[in-house]
């Protein structure tokens, strides 16, 4: 039986950028600094985001690179 998380690789991207977010708005707390819910929940999704991208364009150069080319 497979988890959600291996069925949607999307569900990691989600957990890792909640994780980093909670720590950095944790952070801004302490440095004293008001976030709103609203700007930290858009701040996870921004960071999901990156994420997402970041790993697309990682897998579309991989891909690139072990394709054999087709021009001779």
């Amino acid at each position: 039986m497979q988890n959600a998380v291996s069925n949607n690789p999307n569900a990691s991207v989600a957990a890792v950028a909640g994780a980093v977010t909670i720590v950095l708005i944790w952070i801004a707390g302490i440095a004293g600094l008001a976030v709103p819910a609203e700007v930290a929940s858009a701040f996870t999704t921004v960071v999901a985001a990156i994420i997402l991208w970041v790993g697309r364009r990682e897998r579309e150069a991989i891909t690139a690179v072990s394709e054999p080319s087709t021009t001779a």
